[in-house]
């Protein structure tokens, strides 16, 4: 989730909306009780959205390939080559309920999750160098989820 840094400051869902929302960090400690959490607001909030971070896209599509006629089965290609060969850094989740409403868990705030992976090793693995560089600005440590983080 690129907006990190944006989320946690507790910025509001909509203009008619003054409930801050806030990212809940989720990492091999604390995995177990964030799954309960989200388990035991998935009846009263049962829309899921997902959102994906990987370290950029190192494979492209070929306009000048004459398979390229076919973009949907191309572009799905690409999109699964890059999925292959990369490796996830985080996962957001939103429950929210078919008003639009998200969990408060019992607060006067609102709450997402992110989901921090430890696989991707920045020194070792395939990735696009400006991708990386933008997910640190956006408060992306990937020592962090190295140490900390989930195994995929």
């Amino acid at each position: 989730m690129c907006n990190r840094k944006t989320l946690s400051e507790s910025i509001p869902l909509s203009p008619q909306s003054n409930v801050p929302v806030l990212a809940r960090s989720v990492w091999n400690s604390n995995l177990e009780f964030e799954f309960d959490l989200i388990r035991s607001n998935i009846d009263s909030f049962p829309l899921i959205s997902m959102d994906t971070e990987f370290p950029g896209v190192i494979v492209r599509a070929d306009s000048g390939d004459p398979s390229f006629k076919h973009r949907g089965a191309s572009l799905y290609a690409v999109l699964k080559a890059n999925v292959d060969r990369l490796h996830l850094i985080q996962i957001g989740l939103t429950l929210s309920d078919h008003k639009g409403n998200l969990p408060t868990l019992g607060s006067a705030k609102s709450y997402i999750w992110e989901f921090n992976f430890k696989d991707f090793d920045v020194a070792r693995d395939d990735h696009a160098a400006d991708s990386v560089e933008l997910l640190r600005r956006q408060g992306i440590d990937f020592e962090k989820n190295r140490e900390f983080g989930i195994d995929s």
